[in-house]
C-alpha cells in the first residue's frame, strides 16, 4: 500500500472535470499550500469585511488556478445554442458529458501551459499507475461512464485504487475507481521548457472560442426566439411554448455566469505574465464588461423565476429578455477586442525580443 498526502480541495463551481483535477493535481506537484488559519469575521459570525483573506486560503489559491486554466483553455468563453445542441467549440474544448473538458487538445494544452510533460495511457492501467505513485505524483483518470468522468488517483492498496477526498467539488464521487471503470490515464511527466509563449496561445484559444461564437451568432438565435413580434416571436406560440423559451434562456444565463471565472482571471492574475502593467488597462475593461454581463444574467433568471406563469406574459416584459440579451452580446464583443489589443501588445514585445522563447508562424 502506498497513498500521497493529498489535501488539496478542488474548485466548487463544478464537478470532476479534467480541468478542476488538473488544478489540484497541479497544485500538488507545486506544494503550493495557503493560509488557512486566517481570521475571518464571517466565520465568526460577523459581518463579512472583504478583508480578503480567504482568497490566501488553500482552497481559495485552488479556485484562482481553476479559473486560469478555465479561461486560457477557452472553457469560460463558450457560448449555447437556444436548442440546446453542443457547438463546435464546446465538442473542441469538451464541454458535454463524455468529454468533461477533457479532450485530447485541451489536455494538452493544459499540460503545456503548466509546464509538464505527460502521458495518455490506455492500457496496463496498474503499472502506470504504480509506477506514479511510487513516484510520488497523482494520476489523473477518466473512467468510462457517467458524468463529469475524472478522478485523481492517489495511492493504491493492492489491487485497490484510493482517491482524495474532493472536498468542495459539486457531486463528489462516492469512491475511487476500480481498474476495470477506467478508460485513460494522464500521467505527470517532467517539468518542461515551453516552446512557445503560453499566455499568448491561451489568449489565442480565447479569440479563436469567442469569435466563433459571435460568427454563429448564438446570442441572435436566443433574441429571436424571445422577441413577442416578428415570425419566430412569442405572440405567435401557446403559453406552453412562451413558459419554455423563458425557462431554457434562464437556463442558459446559469452557463453564462463563467463569464465569472473569466473576469476573476483577469483580476486577480494569478499568472505571473498576466501582471504585465501594459496589459493592466486591457483587464480593467473585461473585468467591467463581465460584471455587466453577470449582473444582466441574474436578471433574466429572477425575471423567469417572478412571472406569474398562471397567465401570460404581456408583450412589454417579453421584449426585456431581446434587449438584455443583446446588451451580453455586446459585452462579448468587448471583451474580444481587448483579447486582441493584449494579443497585438504580447505579439509586439516577443516578436521585438530576441530572447523569448517562441515559435514564430
Amino acid at each position: 500500500m502506498k497513498s500521497l498526502p493529498f489535501t488539496i480541495p478542488f474548485s466548487g463551481f463544478c464537478g470532476t472535470t479534467f480541468i478542476n483535477c488538473f488544478a489540484s493535481t497541479y497544485m500538488f506537484l507545486e506544494n503550493i499550500v495557503g493560509d488557512d488559519g486566517f481570521e475571518c469575521k464571517k466565520r465568526d459570525r460577523k459581518p463579512c469585511d472583504s478583508c480578503g483573506n480567504c482568497r490566501n486560503q488553500t482552497s481559495g489559491l485552488q479556485e484562482g488556478i481553476f479559473f486560469l486554466f478555465d479561461t486560457m483553455c477557452g472553457r469560460s468563453s463558450l457560448r449555447c445554442r437556444f436548442d440546446g445542441e453542443p457547438t463546435e467549440m464546446q465538442k473542441w474544448i469538451g464541454e458535454t458529458e463524455e468529454g468533461s473538458c477533457g479532450t485530447d487538445d485541451t489536455v494538452d494544452f493544459l499540460f503545456g501551459f503548466a509546464g509538464y510533460a505527460y502521458n495518455k495511457v490506455t492500457a496496463d492501467f496498474q503499472t502506470a499507475i504504480v509506477a506514479s505513485i511510487d513516484a510520488g505524483r497523482p494520476v489523473i483518470a477518466k473512467v468510462n461512464s457517467g458524468e463529469n468522468r475524472f478522478r485523481v488517483i492517489t495511492g493504491y492498496d493492492g489491487g485497490k485504487l484510493l482517491s482524495p477526498e474532493y472536498k468542495n467539488v459539486q457531486k463528489p464521487p462516492k469512491r475511487a475507481p476500480k481498474y476495470e471503470e477506467l478508460e485513460a490515464l494522464y500521467v505527470v511527466g517532467e517539468k518542461v521548457a515551453p516552446k512557445e509563449n503560453q499566455l499568448r496561445l491561451g489568449l489565442q484559444r480565447i479569440e479563436q472560442v469567442m469569435e466563433r461564437s459571435l460568427k454563429e451568432n448564438l446570442w441572435d438565435e436566443y433574441a429571436a426566439q424571445l422577441k413577442c413580434w416578428g415570425d419566430t416571436g412569442l405572440c405567435n406560440e401557446p403559453d406552453k411554448e412562451v413558459k419554455r423559451r423563458f425557462k431554457r434562456a434562464a437556463e442558459t444565463m446559469w452557463h453564462a455566469f463563467n463569464c465569472h471565472n473569466f473576469a476573476e482571471t483577469f483580476r486577480h492574475c494569478v499568472h505571473e505574465e498576466l501582471r504585465d502593467p501594459a496589459l493592466t488597462e486591457c483587464w480593467a475593461n473585461i473585468s467591467f464588461l463581465y460584471d455587466d454581463t453577470h449582473t444582466r444574467a441574474w436578471s433574466i433568471i429572477h425575471l423567469e423565476q417572478a412571472l406569474d406563469w398562471s397567465k401570460r406574459p404581456e408583450w412589454g416584459t417579453c421584449e426585456i429578455v431581446p434587449l438584455v440579451i443583446e446588451k451580453m452580446k455586446q459585452n462579448d464583443i468587448g471583451v474580444l477586442a481587448e483579447i486582441r489589443r493584449a494579443l497585438r501588445i504580447l505579439h509586439q514585445k516577443l516578436d521585438c525580443d530576441p530572447s523569448s522563447i517562441l515559435i514564430r508562424k
